[in-house]
């Protein structure tokens, strides 16, 4: 913030005003998707144990359909819900499997079972994704459990040798995956430490925001535990909390403390007598740059520490009120600090970081204050050109996740060419996750590539559930 920050104040109590509006009708449509989201978790669950294999399957394929179509809603509040509605859909889908193997090899001979049994127990691991291997976990149990009916006096030492052999394998690549979820998890706990012990000024509202993300996300996709390992890790996981919290709490009370010193020293100045009014601003410029360096205050006191902050700044403005320069200087600093976040973008500073950061920039810049027609014009080519290189580079940054989802769409819609439907839908599986991990595409090709790759998708496996209908008469 510079000493003409504060000029325009009509202005940003309007624009402030049109936020709040915005806010208030993000949190009215957030709840209306939270209560969309509960009643199609309802559904789903009331579906769950459904022996109507045909009709139930449709309708749960069409709710989760229209979850992913629902729009965004609080993640700590959705968490039960979504967690029911996925329970649910894999507890139908393990029973339909069942029915179906059992109605499937009724009447075969026993051999010819069996055989069945260790073939299906060996694709498990090629049927999962690491979403699946609680479900997965249950499915070979029952296939263990229908092995064992099928034990006779004399048993079949190749087949029951193949059937451990396949029990092995999995449990051998499900121990690999929880092992690399606790190495994970230890991460985070890890990470979380270290900033508790490291962080300090400005840094920790970027502290408070990683330490959220982590809580609210990478902790779960961090992947599941063993029960026993589950509950020590979320124990571990509480206390770091707690104790970032603390540090938390203690930093920003050290904060306030900082700034309202801070604040004292301004109402000073603006009780003297301007007799070397460059000092007074440069006084003044000073302890604002002080001011931003100190780091965040807890929300119940940010309102009337700000609102003292800028009473006293303007009460210094005042009285320099005569002077010129001051808004071009602004204007000037915001300038450069973009062209010096354009070099730095995607080296020392991350692409995302630099775009909020030259956001804010330019909020600052149209906020500076009023100048001489003629300068106000060069200055605003010069912001411009350099607003506009920055964003050129971000696009580039983005587009060119362009090709790679257009290839994605065209492999997609290939599949709907494949003699084998049951074949598509695994290779559809896979680019499904090559698409999670192929990165941000710009807003505006974002929903139409979307579309056409989920539309592509949905046919596929739409064809191997009436390939799979078609065979067992269903």
């Amino acid at each position: 913030m510079r000493v003409a920050a504060l000029a325009g104040r009509d202005e940003a109590d309007e624009q402030l005003a049109r936020l709040a509006c915005m806010q208030k009708e993000a949190t009215r449509l957030a709840a209306e998707h939270l209560e969309r989201k509960k009643q199609l978790s309802s559904a789903a669950v009331a579906l769950a144990q459904s022996t109507d294999w045909k009709d139930a399957r449709s309708t749960l394929d069409h709710l989760m359909h229209e979850w992913h179509l629902t729009g965004w809603s609080d993640d700590a509040a959705t968490t039960p819900f979504r967690k029911a509605f996925n329970d649910a859909v894999a507890t139908f889908t393990r029973r339909q499997e069942q029915w179906f193997d059992e109605q499937r090899m009724r009447g075969a001979p026993t051999r010819e079972y069996r055989e069945y049994l260790c073939t299906r127990a060996e694709q498990l691991l090629d049927e999962i994704d690491d979403t699946m291997w609680a479900a997965s976990g249950e499915r070979l149990k029952q296939l263990a459990q229908l092995w064992k009916k099928t034990a006779r006096h004399e048993e079949d030492m190749a087949l029951s040798a193949r059937f451990s052999a396949a029990e092995r394998a999995f449990e051998a690549h499900r121990d690999a995956w929880y092992d690399a979820n606790h190495v994970r998890k230890e991460q985070l706990l890890h990470h979380i430490e270290t900033l508790t012990d490291t962080t300090n000024g400005l840094a920790w509202e970027a502290a408070r925001r990683e330490v959220a993300d982590i809580e609210k996300h990478d902790w779960h996709e961090a992947g599941q535990l063993p029960h026993d390992q589950h509950e020590i890790m979320e124990r571990e996981l509480r206390r770091v909390l707690a104790a970032f919290h603390v540090r938390q709490g203690e930093a920003e009370h050290e904060a306030l403390t900082q700034k309202e010193k801070i604040v004292a020293r301004i109402q000073v100045l603006s009780r003297r007598p301007l007799d070397n009014w460059k000092a007074t601003r440069a006084v003044l410029l000073e302890l604002q740059q002080a001011y931003t360096d100190v780091g965040p205050v807890a929300a119940a006191s940010e309102a009337d520490l700000l609102q003292a902050y800028r009473a006293a700044c303007q009460a210094v403005v005042s009285k320099l009120g005569t002077l010129r320069g001051n808004s071009t200087e602004k204007r000037g600093d915001v300038i450069r600090l973009i062209r010096e976040l354009t070099d730095k973008a995607g080296k020392g500073v991350s692409w995302r970081d630099a775009r909020d950061k030259v956001v804010l920039l330019q909020k600052q810049y149209m906020g500076a204050g009023p100048v001489a027609h003629a300068e106000g014009e060069a200055l605003w080519q010069e912001y411009r050109a350099a607003s506009d290189r920055f964003f050129e580079l971000y696009r580039s940054w983005t587009g060119d996740n362009v090709e790679v989802k257009e290839q994605l769409c065209a492999e997609a819609e290939a599949l709907l060419d494949e003699r084998d439907p049951f074949e598509a839908k695994e290779k559809a599986k896979k680019l499904q996750q090559r698409w999670k991990f192929s990165g941000p595409v710009p807003p505006e090709e974002n929903d139409a590539l979307w579309s056409r790759f989920s539309e592509a998708v949905d046919k596929i496996f739409e064809r191997a559930r009436a390939e799979w209908e078609d065979i067992h008469g269903t």
